[in-house]
């Protein structure tokens, strides 16, 4: 996350709401349970091989899991990702991973997507009733050009981040259109979270979202039962859910630290153990921690700052 992807998303305040009013979604066979967590930033955080293990253990400790969800920033993809690689290979399940930013700070795409041991950028994967649906917002516009991250070339002044590219808006509403399933949405960089509007009165969503949330809203009219049931990511390092138009975009907090001019580490490896339940509602399991220093006060206004991942329970509900 850089500072400037900070200062926007943490300049709305919105008040919280806890449902999500999907408008057809099918009785549940049986519940489905899964792991999630992102943000780890091993090569950046000291301490990233102790909160990785500690996920780990937890996960293999359970005997519930269907799958384990990475979202993005895991690590530098490079040699020194290797003890990393290694380590996550004893988890005992099937694993998403979805690229973020700081992935490609020394690699290109190509050799992260391989490194990391993923098929493609974007994607989809079934499990139980619903349709996962990963994307790679890893593209910067500048002087009206979409360029791919790799090796860092992101950090540039006057550039728009976190697009998705042509092929892979055309793929999303072709998955969203024929998609029997409910769908939840996996990214790294955030959608549906606004930033202020440019005469400060209201707020807008950024171009690179919002091309993205029409394709959500037009697919879920015409294909109700592939609607998007919630979307999910990481990137800014805070504990925030927003709604827009009914769906519910739930930011889900770093596994190690805070961004606020430098790194605020969590006393707790943060990661979140989800449900999808019987009866449409996704329970999240978090866990509660403290900031091993507390982050400066110009950092107290940003929305969802926290040490913790909240425990959360959002009804799906409008079942036909």
């Amino acid at each position: 996350m850089t500072r400037r992807d900070l200062l926007k998303f943490s300049a709305i305040s919105f008040l919280p709401k806890l449902e999500i009013p999907l408008s057809i979604l099918p009785a549940a066979r049986k519940s489905l349970k899964f792991a999630v967590i992102t943000d780890l930033h091993h090569g950046l955080a000291p301490d990233a091989m102790m909160r990785i293990n500690a996920f780990i253990q937890a996960v293999n400790a359970r005997r519930d899991l269907s799958f384990v969800l990475q979202m993005g920033d895991f690590c530098y993809s490079d040699a020194g990702a290797q003890e990393l690689l290694n380590a996550y290979k004893a988890i005992k399940l099937p694993t998403i991973h979805v690229l973020g930013n700081h992935d490609m700070d020394k690699v290109t795409k190509p050799t992260a997507v391989e490194r990391i041991g993923m098929k493609s950028p974007y994607r989809t994967h079934d499990y139980g009733d619903y349709r996962f649906v990963v994307l790679d917002l890893n593209h910067f516009k500048k002087n009206g050009d979409l360029v791919s991250y790799a090796n860092g070339n992101y950090f540039t002044d006057n550039a728009t981040h976190n697009w998705a590219d042509a092929e892979q808006l055309g793929w999303l509403e072709r998955t969203l259109m024929t998609s029997k399933k409910p769908v939840v949405l996996i990214s790294h960089q955030p959608l549906g979270f606004a930033d202020p509007a440019v005469n400060g009165t209201g707020q807008s969503l950024p171009p690179e979202q919002q091309q993205i949330l029409d394709i959500v809203a037009r697919c879920g009219r015409l294909n109700p039962k592939g609607a998007v049931a919630v979307s999910m990511f990481g990137h800014l390092h805070v504990d925030r859910l927003e709604h827009v138009s009914g769906v519910p975009y739930l930011c889900v907090n770093s596994a190690s630290y805070f961004w606020s001019s430098g790194m605020w580490a969590y006393s707790k490896p943060l990661f979140a153990f989800m449900e999808l339940t019987t009866d449409g509602r996704l329970v999240v399991e978090g866990v509660a921690g403290e900031f091993v220093k507390a982050p400066p006060k110009a950092s107290d206004g940003v929305v969802g700052r926290s040490a913790s991942i909240s425990g959360r329970d959002l009804g799906l509900g409008g079942k036909s």
